[in-house]
């Protein structure tokens, strides 16, 4: 049986893999918290997924969660949150966006809540605030671009 992890994964994988171009390492960051994974020796990027089939889609950042994504971002320089919205697409934001909707005083547990209108782009919304920006279905792609 394959997994919804498995499933959602492999989605942002298959668009990192299919982004670049000649070979490309992904090497999955061990811990805790699962869906951490290192793109290039350099870029970590941090998949979340909601199964529902329409929006608004909820994702749930537990302490843990937060506390591992500003670690890798402080390692790195960056840590790329890709959020798979059921089987619509990927919501990613950069780090320094993603404290936008949830910043740095971390709850026990926090959520961030995703929403698309038809032929539109996504917004994205958390306890802490608002993302001024909407978010494009290829922001993943355009994200990765600029870490080459």
């Amino acid at each position: 049986m394959i997994r919804d992890s498995d499933r959602y994964y492999g989605v942002v994988l298959n668009k990192i893999v299919d982004h670049f171009a000649g070979p490309t390492s992904i090497e999955k960051i061990p811990g805790r918290v699962p869906g951490f994974y290192l793109l290039r020796d350099n870029l970590p990027i941090y998949v979340k997924y909601s199964t529902s089939r329409r929006g608004p889609w909820s994702f749930t950042f537990h302490r843990s969660h937060q506390l591992a994504q500003q670690k890798m971002a402080a390692q790195y320089g960056e840590c790329i949150v890709a959020l798979v919205c059921g089987q619509d697409g990927v919501a990613a934001m950069d780090h320094s966006s993603f404290r936008m909707v949830l910043d740095n005083d971390f709850d026990e547990q926090e959520a961030v809540l995703v929403r698309r209108k038809l032929k539109q782009m996504y917004r994205v919304s958390g306890k802490d605030g608002v993302l001024e920006s909407k978010v494009a279905r290829n922001s993943l792609t355009k994200l990765m671009s600029l870490k080459k």
